[in-house]
Order: C-alpha cells, then sequence, then structure tokens
C-alpha cells in the first residue's frame, strides 16, 4: 500500500488494483448514484497505462451504466491534475479554499461518449 494512501471502508466502495507483483496502479471508485461515481486514482507506474488499467477502469464504470465519472483534487497537486487532464477528465469547477487556504477543489468530471478508453458502439 502505498504510504500517502489511506483507505477507508464505504459500504458502496470499489476497487481495482494493477500488479506487478506490487501495486502499479490502484483505483477506487464511491459514491455511486444512477449517473455518476466518484474516481480516485494512484499510479506508481505509468506504464500501466500502457497494459489495460485505463481500459478496465473506465470499462468497468461505464459498463455499469454510469454515464460520468467525478474526481475532486487539491489544485496544489500539479502532477495529479496532468495525469487527470491526460486520462481525459476535465475540469468542471474550483471550489475556493476548499482543502486549505488557497488550496481549491479542482472538479473534474468525463462522460461516458468523452471516453477514449471504452469502445464506442
Amino acid at each position: 500500500m502505498p504510504p500517502d494512501a489511506v483507505p477507508r471502508y464505504c459500504e458502496d466502495t470499489k476497487g481495482i488494483t494493477a500488479l506487478d507483483p506490487d501495486p502499479v496502479g490502484i483505483c477506487l471508485l464511491d459514491s455511486w448514484t444512477e449517473n455518476s461515481v466518484q474516481i480516485h486514482i494512484w499510479i506508481a507506474n505509468p506504464f500501466v497505462l500502457k497494459h489495460g488499467f485505463a481500459e478496465e477502469v473506465f470499462g468497468f464504470v461505464f459498463g455499469s451504466g454510469r454515464k460520468m465519472v467525478i474526481g475532486s483534487t487539491p489544485s496544489d497537486n500539479k502532477k495529479a491534475l496532468k495525469f487527470i487532464k491526460h486520462i481525459g477528465l476535465k475540469e468542471v469547477y474550483r471550489i475556493p479554499d476548499a482543502f486549505n487556504d488557497g488550496v481549491d477543489a479542482v472538479i473534474t468530471m468525463m462522460k461516458k461518449d468523452d471516453c477514449r478508453w471504452i469502445e464506442h458502439g
């Protein structure tokens, strides 16, 4: 388990872990609604994306009938924000000072129709 990841059990939490043999990618999904789910991703090795991790994550989410994934990231986590943009989530709103004074919550979203990680048909 990554030292900075402190997961809490929630009744509706689902997860996907990529192992090699230790974790190289973890996705937790929670706060499921009819249309959306909150997504939390930790990547130790970006090559996990070239080996099907994103396809598994988004195939699971959108295969469950959800229309979008939603994320919330501290505005001072530039590395995470770059990664989030790379996988296709788009910023839709900022909540000022949500994490700390001067550190906004960057709310991002990806709709199923915009997801490049799944087949559309």
